[in-house]
């Protein structure tokens, strides 16, 4: 029912939970056009080294869209617009997207039959327009961020979201917290998918061949963590509780994969309390070479303050390894069993160091875990999102 359909994708990037869907749902359409949003400013993240600019470099061309192993008829088109990411100033960031992306359409005569935005702001609005004007039906998917803080910001930003969210055919998000939260504020038209992981990128991979071939101790209990240094992430916790966790068994080394505008500020915690041994920082590092990292690893630890459902989480699990984290978003849907991994409240650095201390000893059952995370590969989330789209076409 798909192979002679198009679908056209409005988000904000392509990677991660949105360019491994598209690529898994390639094969099932004829064509899918992906319009991205890039703002002007984030590339001078790249250049400038002050914080206001280093925040933004996550949303450069650079690292926003990815175009390894791109299947032939996915094809990728930058909307660039300007717009200022304060407050409710913010709002007139869904006029401009809406305006931008339809040009983009009309340019390059593209022809769809189904509309899918991530986020409801402002890729979500942008879709509502696009819908509007070419009488297709739309899919929107709510993560987090669209969810609980830009809502947060007023009661008109509030207004804005929900009447996008109702504005669409179908709301899709990715926990059932995320959809007890969209109910309250008066949206009702939703489905519950929650991310996922590709499945020819993460698997389960010996530890020892993976650590020779990193150049990483054979002779350490090794923990990795993904994620930008930014506030959210609550890397300054993690910190506190690996010198907690350093007094009571020194024997670990902690590798983090990322960067962001608190990388001087969480280096600078890691230099004062002596802890430059224990933790080893990588910097960004491409997605289609974590497995390697993953199967060096003996479990994942989280410090974040906020999520939606990430998907380094799914992407653990894939690789046969616990998740050790805090109790955010669709987190504890997912880490429902300690055969899993092991939670505890955000913000709390005696917690999360007891859960490293006992992750550290304890005896994970691999097969268990990748067992589990079967159900979460992409290949099996997609059948889902297809068949909404069935029911819309």
């Amino acid at each position: 029912m798909l192979a002679d359909k198009n679908l056209l994708v409005l988000s904000h990037t392509y990677n991660s939970f949105v360019k491994d869907p598209v690529e898994v749902m390639a094969k099932d359409f004829n064509k899918i056009y992906v319009l991205v949003r890039l703002h002007p400013l984030a590339e001078l993240g790249n250049i400038i080294p002050l914080p206001f600019f280093k925040r933004r470099a996550k949303y450069s061309r650079r690292y926003s869209i990815d175009l390894t192993d791109k299947p032939d008829n996915v094809e990728i088109f930058t909307v660039p617009f300007f717009y200022l990411p304060f407050k409710n100033i913010y709002l007139k960031a869904g006029k401009r997207h809406a305006r931008k992306a339809i040009k983009v359409i009309e340019k390059n005569n593209l022809k769809f039959d189904i509309i899918h935005a991530h986020f409801a702001w402002s890729s979500g609005y942008a879709g509502v327009k696009v819908k509007e004007k070419y009488k297709k039906p739309l899919v929107v998917t709510g993560h987090g961020y669209d969810i609980y803080k830009l809502p947060s910001r007023s009661e008109r930003f509030k207004n804005e979201i929900v009447k996008v969210f109702n504005s669409a055919d179908q709301v899709l998000t990715v926990s059932e917290k995320n959809n007890e939260h969209l109910k309250g504020m008066g949206v009702n038209n939703v489905k519950v998918f929650p991310n996922g992981y590709t499945t020819n990128l993460f698997y389960f991979k010996e530890q020892k061949p993976c650590r020779k071939k990193l150049g990483l101790p054979i002779d350490k209990k090794i923990m990795i963590t993904i994620g930008n240094l930014e506030p959210y992430k609550g890397y300054e916790y993690l910190v506190k509780a690996l010198d907690i966790v350093r007094e009571k068994n020194p024997n670990f080394l902690c590798l983090h994969i990322g960067a962001g505008s608190l990388e001087g500020q969480i280096k600078g915690m890691v230099s004062e309390r002596g802890l430059g041994e224990y933790i080893t920082f990588l910097g960004r590092i491409p997605h289609n070479e974590l497995v390697d990292y993953f199967g060096a690893s003996d479990f994942f630890v989280s410090s974040s303050l906020a999520e939606g459902n990430p998907t380094v989480m799914f992407e653990s699990l894939g690789c046969g390894k616990p998740f050790i984290g805090t109790k955010v978003g669709g987190v504890p849907e997912i880490i429902s069993s300690q055969e899993y991994g092991l939670l505890c409240d955000s913000g709390n650095e005696e917690a999360l160091a007891e859960n490293i201390l006992n992750a550290l000893d304890k005896d994970w059952n691999t097969k268990k875990i990748l067992s589990y995370a079967e159900e979460f590969s992409w290949e099996n989330i997609c059948k889902n999102i297809e068949g909404v789209y069935k029911n819309l076409l």
